[in-house]
């Protein structure tokens, strides 16, 4: 009798998983799912701010193209937030699609007027979200940024801030040529309009975070870079 029961006892074990066992188990699997679910975020959050950067280089392309089509001025705002969320005459530009373009045909202002078409971007407002302006790993600009002001890219730009609360503005000519106004929409020379725009991922850590930039070139071209940690480079 005494050897059945010890043999019930090695065959229970045999049979499958004991209590320890299982608990072991289900730990190791919250684990994993835990890492899985991190992972996918971050995944998501970088994907939302690569869209961002490709809004934006959208955007000017948009502005760009017609510009020349239709033979007269659109401008370009990208609300880069903090104190700089206004347009020229003071109006605050919506932080859900900070990419606006306007075509500034009924004063030339360098103002978003009633009667002015206007395109905000990007389409799903919930993308700002995801994305902070500026550099999480990045120390220096892109190296073919021609911006005058690479200390703001901290803010998000190297573009100059052109009045108190404006957000960076470029303008597109019936050429296609980017340039810059000044505080009172006189339109500067070829060449003024270059410059980048710096976005990184909204992340609860810096080792999630990725930094990229659209810089726009004096012909208006525009051109999307990602910043790579391990060689501490930008992307061509």
């Amino acid at each position: 009798m005494s050897r059945r029961r010890s043999d019930l006892r090695v065959n229970r074990r045999n049979a499958g998983f004991t209590m320890l066992e299982l608990l072991i188990v289900l730990s190791i699997m919250a684990v994993v799912v835990a890492m899985g679910a991190t992972s996918w975020r971050q995944t998501q959050q970088n994907n939302k701010t690569k869209f961002m950067a490709r809004q934006i280089a959208g955007a000017f392309e948009m502005a760009r193209a017609h510009a020349i089509q239709e033979e007269t001025v659109y401008g370009v705002y990208v609300n880069i937030g903090g104190a700089r969320n206004r347009d020229l005459c003071g109006t605050v530009l919506p932080a859900n699609q900070p990419i606006i373009v306007f075509i500034d045909n009924v004063t030339q202002n360098c103002c978003i007027d009633p009667g002015e078409i206007q395109v905000n971007f990007p389409e799903d407002a919930t993308v700002a979200g995801s994305l902070a302006w500026g550099a999480t790993w990045a120390l220096a600009p892109v190296p073919t940024d021609q911006g005058t002001t690479p200390a703001n890219m901290a803010a998000g730009t190297t573009f100059p801030f052109i009045g108190a609360g404006t957000a960076p503005l470029v303008l597109m000519r019936p050429d296609g040529v980017p340039v810059l106004p000044d505080n009172v929409c006189n339109q500067g020379n070829l060449g003024t309009g270059t410059g980048g725009f710096y976005l990184t991922t909204n992340t609860t850590t810096a080792a999630q975070a990725r930094d990229f930039a659209v810089v726009i070139t004096p012909l208006g071209a525009t051109r999307i870079h990602s910043y790579e940690r391990g060689s501490a480079t930008w992307t061509n």
